[in-house]
């Protein structure tokens, strides 16, 4: 078989047993060796006995196209610029695949990552300092149509608000900013929300105008803070929050129906508030440091 680089060991047997008077054509067919190839091996074996079946290195006495090692430290350092294979091959005018073959032996056929910028981690000093609030999409049940998760974290506390309707609009989480502020028992003095034209009007043609939510907010003397464009981790307590609903909630029970997915929703709010240890918290409940906060104030 053609490529196939044969152990001397092997070779040497076969020699051996031709040598014995089995024909090489025998040979060829009870171990798929090529007639020509067994052929090679008896004319050197015969030449220089058990030194001659030695494996021959195949590699190519000239390489004419082969690149010099000044291109080839030129392509590592261009790669050392994060330069990609395509650029450094247009750059030193030389194919493509060359340059490929040169990175993947020196092991940087891939590009190094950015580090990635650790998060400044913050946390407010007292309930209702900020809350972050957000939505969700649900996927449709029964009634094929989707559902809106509105949710409402406390930065200090981890305190939790959750309101599933029907629709998205500004009217419905202005409504929900009012059952925020009407189940916790402190004042909110301010919230976080994202851009979404429910929250706010900013990249909207009338940027100007107020939406009922931002009404609310400033008929509560709440102040309205918005996320940086593409900055999802500044609303990261609430981002958090949602997945913890699904992993221990919603993708648990089985609900098929509007009613049952909002019960199953309260109860399981009621539970992270005051039964489920919170690890940021030190093991205790969001309702537990909001009356240890309390308390010490006194």
């Amino acid at each position: 078989m053609r490529g196939v680089a044969y152990d001397a060991v092997l070779r040497a047997k076969l020699m051996a047993l031709h040598q014995q008077g089995v024909p090489l054509t025998t040979l060829s067919a009870d171990f798929d060796i090529s007639r020509e190839v067994l052929g090679r091996w008896w004319a050197r074996y015969q030449a220089d006995d058990l030194a001659g079946l030695t494996p021959h290195s195949r590699r190519p006495h000239a390489s004419p196209t082969r690149i010099t090692a000044r291109i080839e430290q030129r392509i590592l350092r261009l790669r050392g610029q994060h330069l990609s294979a395509v650029r450094i091959a247009h750059a030193l005018a030389i194919g493509h695949s060359t340059v490929q073959r040169v990175l993947e032996r020196h092991g940087q056929n891939q590009l190094p990552r950015p580090p990635r910028v650790k998060p400044r981690r913050y946390e407010k000093q007292r309930p209702g300092e900020l809350v972050h609030i957000d939505l969700k999409y649900l996927p449709a049940l029964r009634n094929a149509r989707n559902d809106f998760e509105f949710a409402a974290v406390d930065d200090f506390s981890r305190e939790a608000v959750v309101s599933i309707h029907t629709d998205a609009t500004s009217l419905t989480a202005a409504a929900f900013l009012e059952h925020v502020a009407a189940s916790l028992p402190y004042a909110i003095e301010s919230v976080l929300t994202d851009n979404a034209f429910v929250f706010t009007m900013r990249h909207a043609l009338h940027h100007d105008r107020l939406t009922r939510f931002q009404q609310v907010c400033a008929a509560l003397g709440i102040r309205h803070y918005l996320l940086r464009p593409y900055a999802p981790q500044s609303n990261g307590k609430v981002e958090r929050f949602f997945r913890t609903i699904n992993d221990e909630c919603l993708h648990v029970h089985p609900l098929f129906t509007f009613t049952a997915r909002s019960r199953a929703v309260e109860k399981f709010v009621w539970y992270y508030n005051h039964e489920r240890p919170h690890l940021s918290l030190g093991g205790m409940t969001p309702v537990d440091r909001r009356k240890l906060y309390f308390r010490q104030a006194e």
